[in-house]
């Protein structure tokens, strides 16, 4: 499974949970992925990780064209990296 699906499939699963508000299930996804982050990473590189999406995301809003998620994984060691 590359990065991609994996994104569609939490997002889909993530939709079927009407019954949790979106804020909740922001919270969920959330510590899932540091919990899962900081089994590799420890808890400061997931939480770095974690930061350098946070500054992506406001760069790609405000239309800036360096920022960009397709190295986000290049300063950290990662076995299975994958294009999306």
């Amino acid at each position: 499974m590359n990065m991609q699906s994996f994104y569609h499939e939490a997002t889909q699963l993530a939709e079927t949970c009407n019954d949790l508000p979106n804020a909740a299930r922001t919270v969920v996804l959330f510590r899932v992925a540091l919990e899962t982050g900081s089994q590799t990473l420890g808890i400061v590189g997931a939480l770095h990780l974690v930061s350098k999406l946070i500054t992506i995301t406001l760069g790609i809003m405000c239309e800036d064209e360096n920022s960009s998620f397709d190295d986000v994984l290049a300063e950290f060691e990662v076995d299975d990296e994958t294009s999306h």
